[in-house]
């Protein structure tokens, strides 16, 4: 008699078909893997706590990866010329030395000498507000500065001052230390960045790791051409600043071109924040001069705009114009200044990636 094909499983699916009819399955779960989805639950939140509290190590430790990469270049054709690996990444580590030297000392320099001079004519502003002669006896006497100076002075007051001054102080000590960190965490990885590289591809299987070495490339050349693009970009906006400056004769014009090209790093809103505060220092010498210094800075942000900045972001970073506003936002959202201006090599870095994980979706061979 021949038998029906699955006749075996029949009682089986009936069992199961009249225990559906009769009520509900009951599931059962082991108290095992109720403990193991608590233990990880509570090892993600330790872990996130973890991120949190070392986030501004975190930050720290993902700038000085951005400036290695930024300094790869030099260092690969230092090590073109026949120099050693930590030779050239020696020569290269000190020429950025000296590059932040010079950049420091133009910036202090003047203002140590303006401080200075404001130091020594103290005494000669203060004998001319208590004799009330000249135009700053026109304050003493409609305004009664030195009676208000004395009575905060006399007041509370003054420790309050004090204590912000402290706190500005302990601020400026905090930011020194973590440029210095910096600087040496950026030291480091350009000394042992690529064999930890190498270490990490060397764990993906064989197939994959030409794949990834391509990937790895595709990403340090978006960084490092951001970075040092940016980097160019900034001087330009600062040399042509302190130029009309100079030209129109606004004083202080070394240390707003500096503060400029600083300001200028940060994309899409940094040049315009920086044109605002050389304007209002320009003003001091009249509407015509500073109508002056804001055209000449308009022309030129035009010109970074159209051609420098296609140069950096179109032929580096390849992101659209959409995709630079939408990373910088996120990223000032996420980690403020910091955030902006990593904002827009994490998003090429991230396209990269995207890229690579597309092909190898579709099938794509790696290269040898």
């Amino acid at each position: 008699m021949a038998v029906a094909p699955n006749s075996t499983h029949r009682p089986r699916e009936q069992q199961a078909a009249r225990r559906t009819v009769d009520g509900p399955v009951v599931v059962t779960v082991a108290p095992r893997t109720i403990v193991v989805a608590i233990v990880l639950a509570v090892a993600s939140l330790l872990v996130l706590a973890l991120l949190y509290a070392a986030r501004s190590v975190l930050i720290e430790l993902v700038v000085a990866f951005v400036l290695a990469m930024a300094a790869e270049p030099a260092v690969t054709a230092l090590e073109r010329r026949g120099l050693r690996r930590g030779a050239a990444v020696g020569v290269s580590f000190a020429g950025l030395a000296l590059v932040l030297g010079v950049f420091a000392y133009l910036l202090i320099a003047p203002l140590v000498d303006e401080t200075r001079n404001l130091v020594d004519d103290a005494p000669s502003l203060v004998q001319q507000l208590t004799s009330g002669e000249s135009r700053l006896g026109v304050l003493e006497r409609r305004f009664h500065v030195v009676e208000h100076t004395r009575a905060i002075v006399d007041s509370e007051h003054l420790p309050t001052a004090a204590g912000r001054a402290a706190d500005l102080v302990g601020s400026a000590m905090h930011t020194g230390a973590a440029i210095a960190f910096v600087a040496f965490l950026t030291l480091f990885v350009q000394l042992g960045g690529r064999q930890w590289f190498d270490g990490l591809v060397g764990l993906a299987p064989e197939r994959d790791r030409g794949r990834i070495r391509r990937a790895g490339r595709g990403v340090s050349a978006a960084i490092g051409g951001y970075v040092t693009g940016n980097l160019l970009i900034s001087v330009i906006a600062g040399s042509v600043t302190t130029l009309v400056l100079f030209a129109t004769g606004v004083p202080y014009a070394i240390p707003l071109g500096l503060l400029l090209a600083i300001f200028d790093l940060i994309p899409l809103v940094g040049a315009t924040v920086g044109t605002v505060i050389v304007a209002a220092v320009a003003l001091t010498e009249g509407v015509v001069t500073a109508a002056v210094v804001v055209t000449a800075m308009i022309l030129y942000q035009q010109v970074e705009n159209h051609s420098l900045q296609q140069l950096v972001y179109h032929r580096t970073v390849k992101l659209s114009p959409l995709a630079i506003a939408v990373s910088v936002a996120a990223g000032a959202e996420v980690g403020g200044v910091v955030g902006a201006l990593l904002g827009i090599p994490f998003a090429g870095a991230l396209k990269v990636v995207g890229a690579e994980v597309v092909a190898w979706r579709r099938g794509d061979e790696a290269p040898a």
